[in-house]
């Protein structure tokens, strides 16, 4: 690389790293900029107009009392990008603006098969766009959260079943539709990350996140890092399948069709059997209940005992009634409890259905203020 295309390129990285700073903690001044990154004062308030002039950053306040000089605080400018969030999983979009506050947040249609994702995702994203009045153009991130495997380079999903889709290039779809960089993340690697970064797991490095909606599965950080497992496979709960969101609201309805219409949504369904298994626990209702509790709170009792995390997350149906939250809770917490160590604080997840629409934006808003390295 000749000598421009060098200059060139720390200029980049020195800029990266300012808009990492002021996303990370801004508002904050020129002058803490440069003591926090090792930059030259002139260096720091060169590559600072720059991206004022670019309408990125702003001069939000000013800070400092008494007598002096008072310093000049920047903040990132809020609108002036967004980035999408779309859940194909638990069928949801979150757009945010670029200081990671919600714009929008909103059910979409359940989308089905590479053919129909294909086909009604951008008609979906652009009418969702429409509905919060921000033009395509001003989109500069597309996260799309799925229920599955997706591939290292984070652009095809190498399988979900609850999307029926197989080797699909999702990212390239999306692209293609929006016009911004899109990326794709595993669901519960998405939901975890938006208990973490801003939910009900601030501050914690080990957690396991458990759903039991639409799809059903752990996620895992340890030490602050995502475990995936050697194949992307962790995480699997193959024994909660069948109280997964669809198969038991089928189930029920096919079991107990007056009580649990199969016409109604399967979320509604699952809503009435836990609120009518709690009132009545000797019915059908009740006894079907204590089942699903029953498995729910083996396998929830086996993941703490084996991660030892600082803190358990439940998402989906079954954090969805307090009441059945708490017993949960108290179950799991009694069975699991060693002499030796007290038991695993859980809680409900903060984001609730939102978690995965919102992680997978917030990801997009960190892809685009991360520190780049030298190549």
């Amino acid at each position: 690389m000749n000598k421009i295309g060098n200059q060139q390129m720390m200029r980049d990285i020195n800029k990266s790293l300012l808009l990492h700073q002021i996303y990370a903690y801004g508002p904050i001044s020129r002058a803490e900029l440069a003591r926090k990154t090792k930059l030259s004062p002139s260096t720091v308030s060169i590559l600072i107009d720059e991206t004022i002039r670019e309408g990125v950053v702003y001069e939000s306040g000013t800070s400092g009392s008494g007598v002096g000089r008072r310093m000049t605080l920047l903040s990132i400018k809020a609108d002036s990008g967004y980035a999408l969030g779309v859940d194909l999983g638990g069928s949801r979009c979150a757009l945010l603006n670029m200081r990671g506050d919600i714009v929008s947040s909103e059910t979409i249609p359940m989308l089905r098969g590479e053919s129909e994702i294909t086909e009604r995702l951008p008609e979906i994203v652009a009418a969702f766009l429409e509905s919060c009045r921000i033009d395509t153009a001003r989109l500069r991130t597309v996260g799309v959260s799925v229920p599955g495997r997706i591939d290292a380079t984070q652009r095809v999903v190498v399988r979900a079943s609850p999307i029926e889709a197989e080797s699909f290039a999702l990212a390239d779809v999306v692209e293609k539709a929006t016009g911004a960089r899109a990326f794709l993340v595993n669901d519960l690697d998405a939901a975890g990350f938006a208990e973490r970064f801003n939910g009900a797991a601030q501050g914690l490095d080990t957690i396991v996140y458990i759903l039991i909606g639409y799809g059903v599965g752990a996620g895992i950080v340890i030490d602050n890092r995502v475990y995936r497992g050697s194949e992307g496979g962790a995480g699997s709960l193959p024994r909660l399948y069948p109280y997964g969101t669809r198969r038991l609201a089928g189930q029920l309805a096919q079991e107990m069709p007056r009580t649990f219409p199969a016409q109604d949504a399967p979320e509604e369904i699952l809503q009435r059997f836990v609120a009518l298994g709690l009132e009545q626990a000797d019915g059908p209702a009740g006894r079907q209940l204590t089942q699903a509790t029953e498995a729910i709170v083996e396998e929830c009792v086996s993941i703490v005992q084996l991660l030892n995390p600082q803190q358990a997350i439940l998402s989906g149906w079954i954090a969805e009634n307090e009441s059945y939250f708490e017993l949960l809770k108290t179950k799991i917490q009694s069975r699991e409890t060693g002499k030796l160590r007290r038991p695993t604080p859980i809680t409900a997840a903060h984001w609730k259905l939102q978690g995965a629409a919102v992680g997978a934006a917030t990801l997009g808003l960190h892809h685009i203020f991360r520190m780049r390295e030298v190549d």
